[in-house]
């Protein structure tokens, strides 16, 4: 029995429910012609044509717009409040600094006061009060709407946006999926290591089930009920220990350097290390709390920069307050996660960890200079946040030290590709599924009859460091609200490796500042052509041995396969022995 599942919060279900054909075609007027625009037979409908045209439509809408029309009937109540709608209108007001505040629609509510002020008619948007405003907050956008206040009106007390289960039920296979994703454990498939686990399973089960709420019965307290759930789940997590069918990383403490690289770095396999991110500065300011990253950032922020200083967050930026702020209150199918490679210039990185000595004897790439590929980053995100699969950029190793919080890990070697991942053909690309719990949901167990022997499958727990050897495909899931360090890596193991990568597969060349403000597609183009040269030069004025290494060993494999090609050639000779056939 699955536990962990709740009730749509907005009365959504799959097709595959409904009673009649009209339950489902039939939602929102004239616009309902167009859900028989696409169709597979006479008898079957794909909405997925149809949602995308309703996304783009509501792309098109103001957040004004966006409250009015969802207003209009159950059914654009739902695709308003369960799309992007609010989201994508908060973006075009704000596309590059990010303050959430409870839900995308309050998010995007005050956004839109705060550049606009108080539009008309916005007694649907907001809740009127004589109450003074609050203190201006950082960012593009204001906390509250002050600039009503400047203009003589009275400031805007905003509400938060409690959802409401629809009478008529709303039937749609895309949105419940994404609802499923959204409440689906990030540890679902592993397995109970335990009796305490099962005892604790047992508890879950014993204890009062959650009831439907009626149709049209306000679920006033959904989102709050979602996060205690996460939270208390989240707790009964963290004690508890879990198996995996795939094969396990070993786990290693007082280790050596020599060890590491016979045992693990030159055969290319990956290992967790425990004793060694635990003595940092970085982990014992943190404490293993996620909100210390807001809240001890006085300890973190070098002398002298703003403890407001924003960092990169996929699409968008955000400061460690409100960023925290956004992981704990978010409920997104894919949550934002903090990604910042130039963290080196807000955090103090120098007193805060110390690049263990199995990474630290080789860093090749640090003969470029400050000219170098991006090779650290500061990763934070919520539960259910992480990585979809993918290879770390230009063959490069890398270790990653887990400050806070539980993660899971999936590692499958070179040419393994998983399913549901489909790279292209110069691996400048991955496609994966939008979530990472939709790869657990849909492609897990796929994944697991074709490479269980080959696979592996770990959880790293606060202070393990784990090497990901180059080339291998890796996913990553927080199980709880985790905070990491992460750096990428040339050794004298992969070197080689490295520089044939370099060489052939020039497009897919990354981390040379192809999105900085001032890159152009022709500039980066230009720079990955050379790249590989560049690099060479480079090593060969600081490395002339190594690389005269590297050197001979290319000539040898060039000779080996010059012999293999000769092989193959007299094999084609029909006149030749080998093709004799005597009896």
């Amino acid at each position: 029995m699955q536990t962990w599942y709740r009730p749509h919060p907005y009365g959504i279900y799959p097709r595959g429910n409904a009673v009649k054909r009209s339950d489902i075609f039939d939602r929102l007027g004239t616009l309902s012609l167009f859900t028989t625009a696409c169709t597979d037979d006479d008898k079957e409908h794909t909405e997925q044509p149809y949602l995308n045209l309703v996304q783009g439509f509501l792309a098109f809408l103001e957040v004004p717009e966006l409250c009015r029309l969802s207003r209009s009937c159950t059914g654009w109540y739902v695709l308003v409040h369960c799309t992007d709608a609010f989201k994508t209108a908060y973006t075009a007001l704000s596309p590059s600094y990010l303050r959430f505040r409870g839900s995308w629609k309050e998010t995007a509510v005050r956004g839109y006061v705060a550049v606009h002020g108080a539009a008309p008619n916005t007694t649907p948007l907001a809740t009127i009060t004589n109450s003074p405003p609050s203190k201006k907050s950082r960012g593009e956008l204001e906390d509250t709407a002050a600039l009503p206040s400047q203009m003589g009106e009275a400031p805007l007390l905003f509400t938060h946006h409690i959802p409401v289960c629809v009478r008529r039920r709303f039937f749609c296979d895309h949105l419940f999926q994404a609802w499923m994703c959204t409440i689906l454990p990030p540890y679902y498939h592993l397995r109970p290591a335990t009796e305490e686990l099962d005892e604790a399973a047992s508890s879950h089960l014993s204890s009062p089930t959650r009831t439907e709420k009626g149709a049209g019965q306000t679920c006033s307290s959904s989102s709050s009920d979602a996060r205690l759930e996460e939270a208390v789940d989240e707790t009964r997590s963290r004690s508890l220990r879990y198996t995996s069918r795939f094969r396990p990383v070993e786990r290693c403490s007082r280790i050596s350097v020599s060890e590491f690289h016979d045992r693990f770095e030159k055969p290319n396999v990956p290992v967790v290390i425990t004793d060694v991110a635990t003595e940092w500065p970085l982990f014992k300011i943190l404490q293993g709390r996620f909100a210390n990253l807001a809240d001890k950032k006085a300890a973190l922020i070098r002398s002298g920069c703003p403890v407001t200083s924003p960092l990169r967050c996929e699409y968008t930026n955000m400061d460690l307050e409100d960023y925290v702020r956004y992981a704990t209150e978010q409920n997104d199918e894919r949550p934002i996660y903090m990604f910042d490679a130039e963290f080196g210039t807000v955090l103090d990185v120098e007193k805060l960890y110390t690049v263990p000595p199995y990474f630290a004897r080789d860093d090749f790439f640090s003969a470029l200079g400050d000219r170098r590929p991006k090779f650290r980053w500061l990763i934070a995100g919520p539960r259910r946040g992480g990585s979809s699969f993918h290879v770390d950029p230009n063959y490069t190793s890398a270790w990653n030290a887990n400050m806070t919080g539980r993660k899971r890990w999936l590692l499958f070697p070179p040419g393994a590709v998983p399913p549901g991942v489909v790279p292209s053909p110069d691996m400048a690309e991955v496609a994966t599924p939008v979530s990472l719990t939709e790869w657990l949901l849909n492609y897990y167990d796929a994944s697991l009859q074709e490479f269980q022997h080959r696979g592996y499958e770990c959880i790293c727990e606060p202070g393990d460091i784990i090497f990901v050897p180059c080339g291998w495909w890796h996913y990553v899931i927080n199980l709880e609200n985790s905070i990491a360090i992460t750096q990428n890596y040339v050794s004298r193991c992969n070197l080689p490796k490295v520089i044939k990568f370099l060489r052939a597969m020039k497009k897919s060349i990354s981390g040379i500042d192809e999105d900085a403000e001032t890159a152009t597609e022709d500039s980066t183009a230009k720079r990955q052509r050379g790249f590989a040269q560049e690099f060479e030069t480079a090593m060969e004025a600081a490395h002339p041995a190594l690389m005269q290494k590297v050197a001979q060993q290319f000539e040898e494999e060039r000779q080996e396969r010059e012999k293999r090609r000769l092989g193959r050639l007299t094999l084609l000779d029909s006149s030749s022995e080998g093709f004799t056939f005597r009896f």
